[in-house]
């Protein structure tokens, strides 16, 4: 089951920011840059390009139900990014468990899709930019339609391995399968259920799931099965 999407009603703040330096105001002067495109608006700096800019305004887009003005804004510290996103939250409590699961994962698919992989940070902040939740990049995926195979250390050959499979057993998603590890390969694919007493009958699948995946990749295989909100809920070996 692919993690639902969390629905922002988010809040505008225009800001125009012009920091200089104390010796000498006329050196090294950096202005932010903003560019809106329908309602969200990024404020870059110019270490970052306007296509990354426009980039994350389509990852923004996509990844999150937007109700309204969204101010985002976008830094980079060497190879590293940090992406704030403004939400109508004032406290790290009023974001729940299913959200932060996706939050961090969306935290990869914005290092992929926006930044070329780089190192990628996505925080969840209130209307003045006080942190509620944050969350860095840890994977690559591959995917067909809306299947998902998140992966690190695996690589990119075992994933489509994964994927590949996936794609047999269930035709089309939403489902996401995170792959990690090497012999034993921990796969934890997200499911509906919230407790294992409502795994039933399923349990036999992803049992044959494990001995499947186990021959495709060459190795042990750990089934995970994990609830909405990212929590693991029952195991299965091959």
């Amino acid at each position: 089951m692919r993690m639902r999407k969390p629905v922002f009603a988010l809040l505008a703040v225009v800001l125009l920011v012009i920091a200089a330096g104390c010796e000498n105001p006329e050196a090294n002067v950096r202005t932010e840059k903003t560019l809106t495109i329908n309602d969200v608006t990024v404020h870059y700096s110019g270490d970052v390009s306007l296509s990354q800019a426009k980039a994350l305004i389509d990852f923004v887009g996509e990844t999150f139900q937007i109700t309204g003005e969204t101010d985002v804004y976008l830094s980079r510290s060497g190879d590293a990014y940090t992406v704030e996103v403004t939400t109508p939250y004032t406290s790290p409590d009023q974001i729940d468990d299913a959200t932060k699961f996706y939050v961090e994962m969306m935290a990869s698919k914005m290092s992929q899709d926006v930044f070329g992989g780089a190192k990628s940070i996505l925080k969840l902040v209130t209307d003045e930019r006080n942190e509620l939740f944050s969350a860095e990049s840890r994977y690559s995926y591959v995917n067909s339609g809306t299947i998902y195979v998140w992966y690190a250390d695996a690589g990119e050959d075992k994933a489509k391995a994964v994927l590949d499979y996936a794609v047999s057993l269930v035709g089309e998603g939403p489902w996401d399968i995170i792959l990690e590890g090497s012999n034993p390969y921990d796969v934890k694919a997200v499911s509906s259920f919230e407790s294992r007493d409502e795994i039933g009958d399923a349990e036999n699948a992803y049992k044959q799931m494990a001995s499947d995946l186990s021959q495709k990749l060459g190795g042990d295989v750990v089934i995970h099965v994990l609830n909405p909100e990212g929590k693991e809920i029952a195991v299965f070996s091959s």
